[in-house]
């Protein structure tokens, strides 16, 4: 038997490997390992504590979500908000153009009828065509949000001034009118009001907002009896 042989015989009979709970002790080296194997538990139970408490912190930064949720979305909003745009800021310039062009046609020495026929003209474009413009848009609804606590539908339409206005309701308020307008499907409060039910999340929502969820009511005229 080699030297090398006989040293490890000797090592192992002189320190015994023993485990036990998944550690190892040395016997005869009892203090240094133990202490290597109290940090090691410390450091690994310190690196747990640490990833809980920061993903607990990271939770905690989440914004709360939110009750309302968008459940239509009107596909030609931006479009309509932009033609409005467009027609306000033509009816600014021609209010601004008005004393320029009256102090033009006086230096000119134009007749009456030709200062008539063209303050005529731009006022059309300045105050007819918006007033035109929102008498069609007014009705489109850009958006529907459905408030889950409250039970509440909030539509969004524009006003003359291109701002938005939410009309709150419950289920079942909208009215269809029996002769409908044009561009109209619903009324709230005697607000007509367009959606389109293709462009909504779930259906579900447009036929709760249109009452179509309720069984239907039919009426029948009554006969008159024969005499």
């Amino acid at each position: 038997m080699s030297f090398m042989k006989i040293s490890r015989l000797a090592i192992r009979s002189s320190f015994p490997l023993t485990s036990t709970f998944n550690t190892i002790k040395v016997e005869g080296l009892p203090t240094l390992l133990c202490v290597r194997l109290n940090h090691q538990n410390a450091s690994r139970s310190a690196d747990a504590s640490s990833k809980i408490s920061s993903k607990e912190y990271l939770e905690g930064l989440k914004a709360p979500e939110s009750a309302e949720e968008e459940v239509y979305y009107g596909p030609l909003s931006a479009r309509i908000r932009s033609v409005k745009l467009f027609s306000l800021m033509t009816s600014i310039m021609g209010i601004c153009a008005q004393p320029v062009i009256l102090q033009r046609a006086a230096e000119l020495e134009a007749s009456s009828a030709a200062i008539a026929a063209t303050c005529g003209f731009v006022g059309f474009f300045t105050f007819v065509t918006p007033l035109l413009l929102h008498s069609v848009t007014k009705k489109y609804v850009t958006s529907v949000t459905y408030d889950k606590e409250a039970d509440s539908y909030t539509a969004t339409i524009y006003t003359l001034f291109l701002r938005k206005r939410g009309i709150c309701f419950k289920p079942g308020e909208a009215e269809i009118p029996n002769i409908g307008g044009g561009f109209t499907s619903a009324k709230v409060r005697g607000i007509p009001l367009f959606m389109d039910s293709r462009f909504f999340s779930d259906v579900h929502h447009y036929k709760r907002i249109m009452g179509y969820d309720k069984p239907l009511d039919f009426k029948l005229s009554a006969k008159k009896e024969l005499t």
